[in-house]
């Protein structure tokens, strides 16, 4: 039987750990995997891009983030580098970048996959970057999109981008906390005495994607299913829950794995079964899958407006690690 290449798992844009080995011994060079080919792996670490023979590789495995700023782990990853292991959580069907910006697109299905995420210096002035964004959705005969992020609480207009787009009549909208926390501390999947069980299943079955396309917009059916199922099934692993009680699938959510996070979305209670604790068994489903993968760091987003699912997931132990909007044109 053929031994599997330890570099396998790796890929470009991720933070890994490469043991390989050198005159003397084995050494380990810790940074972000920057390209791969049939010969080299090269990691950028705090000494510089180096540079490692493949067949000098004895083992490589994925890591988070470093940590910025003190705290649990789950809240010191910086703003940038969690809005990066999001994308991979929710991943557009096409991407670009300028300078440090991200460009998505995904057929207009989510606010996420299609819209300008300002990570660091485009590389252009300001308006000259403003432009070439304008036109790349126009091009795609998609509306023009921004999402700004900060911490808790942060104005619009204090960001230079923020001023940029008021200043062209775009309108933000659609505020959103980002919500962290480890994953040892969230319960159990605590089945309740009515016998409702969770399913995860690898892809999303017929009776979860229909809960999802009811539930998720009532009255909006999916404009664009196959976006939808592409964007809903393209992250590196993920998996479907579904919440089921008498033959019927009463709630759906979804978890992606990526930079060693679990990110929770597309969670779905149908109405006459909220408050019943529906919400909490599928979380804990999802925190008990992850802790299975050695998964130690949880995220997910929650609209501010969402007043009962806010007090959930603070109830659960999530803590705001920040916030983003939209800017629309």
């Amino acid at each position: 039987m053929t031994e599997s290449d330890p570099v396998d798992g790796l890929r470009p844009g991720i933070r890994a750990v490469v043991r390989h080995r050198i005159e003397h011994g084995l050494t380990d060079a810790l940074g972000d995997v920057v390209a791969l080919d049939a010969d080299t792996v090269s990691v950028r670490t705090r000494r510089g891009v180096e540079v490692i023979d493949r067949a000098a590789v004895v083992a490589a495995k994925e890591v988070p983030p470093r940590s910025t700023r003190r705290g649990a782990p789950h809240l010191a990853i910086s703003m940038d580098d969690l809005e990066r292991v999001m994308v991979e959580g929710w991943p557009p069907l096409e991407r670009a970048e300028l300078g440090g910006w991200l460009l998505r697109a995904a057929a207009g299905f989510t606010g996420r996959a299609n819209s300008v995420l300002p990570l660091g210096d485009p590389g252009m002035p300001l308006s000259e970057a403003v432009d070439h964004c304008e036109s790349w959705y126009d091009e795609r005969g998609l509306r023009r999109l921004f999402s700004l992020f900060g911490p808790e609480g942060f104005a619009v207009d204090d960001d230079p981008l923020g001023r940029h787009l008021l200043g062209r009549d775009y309108e933000p909208f659609n505020r959103t906390a980002v919500l962290t926390a480890a994953t040892r501390a969230l319960p159990p999947e605590s089945p309740p005495a009515s016998g409702a069980r969770v399913r995860l299943e690898s892809a999303p079955s017929p009776p979860w994607w229909d809960v999802y396309a009811q539930l998720g917009w009532p009255g909006h059916p999916i404009a664009t299913p196959a976006a939808a199922r592409a964007v809903l099934s393209g992250s590196p692993d993920q998996l479907f829950a579904s919440l089921e009680t008498g033959g019927a699938v009463i709630g759906v959510a979804r978890v992606a794995f990526a930079r060693m996070w679990a990110g929770v979305s597309a969670v779905h209670v149908a109405q006459d079964h909220r408050r019943t604790g529906a919400a909490v068994q599928l979380m804990g489903a999802l925190a008990d899958a992850s802790r299975a993968r050695g998964v130690r760091t949880m995220y997910l987003q929650v609209a501010h407006a969402n007043s009962p699912a806010r007090s959930l997931y603070d109830q659960l132990g999530f803590s705001t690690h920040h916030e983003y909007c939209y800017l629309g044109a």
